[in-house]
């Protein structure tokens, strides 16, 4: 048996070594297919299926206090203190809540992600490290100044120093020594990958918000359930706790008399899900159009056998004989193409790597390993017989006395083996429908976002984030001075057109909601939408163009002790809507902010002296909420963002602007949070890093599904005409015109076409429900996008038939006729 398995494996070789043509192409083919579903799957496999580095992660749970009219909030830390001391049915809870501080080392002053964490963090997580330990309990009741890396930081900061144990770190809150670094793939909370973890009583003593009833943000609670207890069991009984805590301290929590609880694996993996599930979908078709591809390719080629399969048979070669050694080289060309697969997985994992790491989570963890690679041989063989076994039994019947007599390509194909092909072909064009009007649909979303209008001019504009050392925040007047020098010393720059300050830039994602009140308005917690409070310097409108639609800037005068705000449209919507009154003058109050945190600040009176135009501040494709602007000297943050206008490159600008910025206070970090630099230019795509990475891969998906319907309808027509040589050489013989000819073959291959697109589109319509939660603006069955894809697949198919009926044009009857 081994001997007929080698020598069918040599005889494979050197058959496939005949065709180079048909062996490249299907090799090729089936390398695109495997490869991409390898490269997907490793990274569905890294992500979802992977388990979380944490010991029983079906218990563990995310934890939150949930309104009667349904919203959700971390508790303040005094409330978890509560929770903890009176829940039962779960075995811990953890706390841990992330903020910058400073790091100095040898390139300066940076900012780095330091989460405070609550006795028994690491132990409710099941959490072991990868280098030193964790905190022991009496460093965590002393609040030793003791630090654990995660592994980014480790290798982003430090350069992976293996002698990092017993360092000490010098942060804004003190000296800490390294007693541990975590393993790779844990970086909780996603804050960011590169941050350290201290015991929470070490700040305690000076951090306010921790005394703070009404302080909720920044925070994550971590429970794990007790062995035998139920989810219902433990939400009903931290559902009494907050009850009792409503009753107990109403000021703060007498609407929030509930707890709900989230698996930690969705918090952590968020929407990672269906996003991958899609493209698990796009890859699989393009798997089934390439083993089809590869099915149709192997067909052909066994009809032009079919003289050499007919002697095989006379001579004594069983039915199973010759199906086993066409097998065989389907199984050859599988191998050849999955060898080549894997290689091209590793090569797109790679790229994914690089082009977009933080759009997944754990996406720097991925990578194949043996259970991707028992996939990728999985794959192979169902390639293998899929491409193998219809052509193979098709080849296997041939009829012996038509076939010993077919000296030519004149002798034609069998019209059943012709349907097959046409089917075959026909599934290739409606599966590339399929995925190309997904890609459409992608593509036509993202092109509607890129078209937003962000509200604001990006051109020519550069960023810098000001974070001066913490202790500067008790000192708002010293800290509103630091600020302004800063931007005078930026406004002086050559080049620069304006400079202003801002608290959050837009589209940055960050921003601080206050309560409002207007005079004689009752405020509705369940209506009213969110307010973020703005802090802004003169003439920053001006630097951002932000149009003012009424009344005026802020001007210096406003600086003092003034009540001038400006509202956005947004705002006047919201709390004035349909009333045909100006909203200039009208009175408000807003609550002062200390330090960044609303809880514990003072009213703060505001009298509307402009509004100005909406900025889609949280993304293109989340809608311009309520905001109110205040000069910033009325609110002095601990942070703010310079914002400069240059008539220069901005990205050449931004060494300038640090040098400058340096000039003014070298403790300024020149880089924040992640190793970012602080000097950087304004993305209006800020945020639609996860969208355009589902269209770029669903669009090469499809590109590739495309390639490979046109393949199968030249393939198709190329062979046939091939066989109908003899009938063409008659046609044109007997007086038919080349324009016939090209009509007739072109003819063919539209009908094929015309009825896989019509196939095509009605999967289409079916499956493209799919894909909603990922459009903006374009519904799943997008007119515009069907009827374009319908065009496309036309014209692709109309060059792949025209290419084969100009060949069929150029026979020449009386050498066709001779030949045979």
């Amino acid at each position: 048996m081994m001997d007929t398995l080698l020598a069918d494996l040599r005889y494979a070789v050197r058959t496939l070594r005949k065709s180079p043509g048909f062996a490249t192409a299907a090799i090729l083919t089936l390398a695109l297919a495997i490869g991409s579903n390898t490269a997907i799957f490793s990274v569905v496999n890294g992500v979802l299926l992977r388990p979380l580095p944490f010991a029983e992660q079906d218990r563990l749970f995310m934890l939150g206090e949930q309104s009667r009219q349904g919203g959700f909030r971390p508790p303040s830390y005094p409330t978890f203190l509560d929770w903890q001391a009176q829940s039962s049915a779960l075995v811990d809870l953890a706390y841990v809540r992330g903020g910058g501080q400073r790091l100095a080392g040898p390139e300066g002053v940076q900012s780095v992600i330091v989460s405070v964490v609550s006795p028994a963090f690491f132990a409710t997580l099941g959490e072991r490290p990868l280098m030193g330990r964790l905190f022991t309990p009496d460093e965590e009741r002393a609040g030793a100044h003791v630090a654990v890396l995660s592994y980014g930081l480790w290798q982003g900061r430090f350069g992976g120093d293996p002698h990092i144990l017993g360092k000490t770190l010098s942060l804004s809150g003190g000296v800490s020594t390294v007693v541990g670094v975590l393993p790779h793939d844990v970086a909780y909370p996603q804050w960011a990958d590169e941050q350290l973890y201290t015991p929470i009583a070490t700040v305690a003593a000076v951090d306010r918000v921790l005394t703070q009833r009404g302080f909720h943000a920044d925070c994550r609670i971590i429970g794990r359930l007790k062995p035998g207890v139920t989810l219902e069991q433990a939400t009903a009984g931290m559902n009494g706790i907050a009850r009792r805590e409503a009753a107990a301290y109403p000021e703060f929590n007498a609407d929030w008399t509930a707890v709900r609880f989230f698996p930690l694996r969705d918090e952590i993996l968020g929407d990672a899900r269906p996003q991958l599930l899609v493209l698990v979908r796009a890859v699989a078709l393009v798997l089934m159009i390439a083993c089809v591809n590869v099915a149709n390719l192997t067909l052909a080629r066994a009809g032009v056998r079919g003289r050499e399969l007919a002697i095989r048979s006379a001579l004594g070669a069983g039915r199973g004989r010759v199906v086993r050694q066409l097998f065989t080289e389907s199984v050859v060309l599988a191998l050849g193409g999955g060898a080549l697969g894997v290689v091209a997985a590793y090569g797109a994992i790679a790229l994914l790597k690089r082009a977009a790491p933080s759009v997944l989570p754990r996406l720097t963890t991925v990578q194949v390993d043996g259970g991707v690679l028992l996939f990728a041989v999985a794959a192979t063989v169902v390639t293998a017989v899929a491409t193998g076994l219809i052509p193979a039994f098709r080849a296997a019947r041939p009829e012996l006395t038509t076939s010993l007599k077919e000296g030519s390509a004149g002798a034609g194909m069998g019209p059943r083996r012709l349907r097959l092909r046409a089917v075959l072909v026909i599934s290739e064009i409606a599966l590339a429908v399929v995925l190309v009007v997904g890609a459409g649909l992608l593509i036509r979303s993202l092109w509607q976002l890129r078209a937003v209008n962000p509200g604001f001019d990006p051109r020519g504009l550069a960023t810098f984030y000001i974070s001066p050392p913490p202790t500067r925040a008790q000192e708002p007047a010293r800290l509103a001075a630091l600020y302004t020098q800063v931007q005078d010393a930026a406004a002086a720059l050559p080049g620069v057109t304006n400079a202003a300050l801002t608290n959050f830039t837009p589209l940055s994602g960050g921003g601080l909601p206050s309560p409002v009140e207007i005079p004689g308005r009752a405020p509705d917690p369940v209506r009213d939408p969110p307010v973020w409070l703005m802090t802004v310097s003169p003439g920053y409108f001006r630097t951002m163009r932000i149009p003012v639609r009424a009344g005026r800037e802020f001007t210096a005068a406003d600086l003092g002790a003034g009540t001038a705000v400006l509202v956005n449209e947004a705002f006047v919507r919201a709390f004035w809507p349909g009333q045909e009154i100006d909203p200039l003058g009208h009175s408000l109050t807003l609550h002062k902010a200390v330090q960044g945190r609303p809880d514990f600040g003072e009213a703060m009176p505001g009298t509307v002296v402009g509004v100005v135009g909406d900025v889609h501040h949280f993304g293109l494709a989340t809608p311009a909420e309520p905001q109110v602007y205040v000069p910033f000297t009325r609110n002095v943050w601990g942070h703010m963002s310079l914002v400069v206008r240059t008539a220069v490159t901005p990205a050449t600008f931004l060494a300038t602007l640090s040098r400058t910025v340096r000039q003014v206070d070298p403790d300024i970090p020149m880089r924040i949070v992640g190793g970012r630099p602080a000097a950087t230019t304004v993305d209006v795509t800020a945020g639609l890093e996860s969208r355009q990475l589902d269209t770029w891969l669903l669009g090469s998906f499809a590109a590739a599904a495309l390639l490979l319907a046109a393949i199968g309808i030249y393939g198709l027509l190329a062979y046939s005409v091939g066989q109908r040589r003899r009938e063409l050489g008659i046609r044109l013989a007997l007086g038919a015109s080349r324009g016939d000819v090209v009509s007739q073959v072109v003819g063919d291959g539209i009908r094929l076409a015309g009825v896989g697109i019509a196939l095509g589109v009605l999967i289409a319509l079916a499956v493209t429900r799919l894909l909603a939660a990922l459009l903006y603006g374009v519904g799943a069955s997008d007119p515009t996008t069907f009827v374009g894809v319908v065009a496309l697949l036309a014209l692709v198919s109309l060059v792949a038939s025209y290419l084969p009926a100009r060949r069929a044009a150029r026979v020449d009857p009386m050498v066709a006729l001779r030949y045979e």
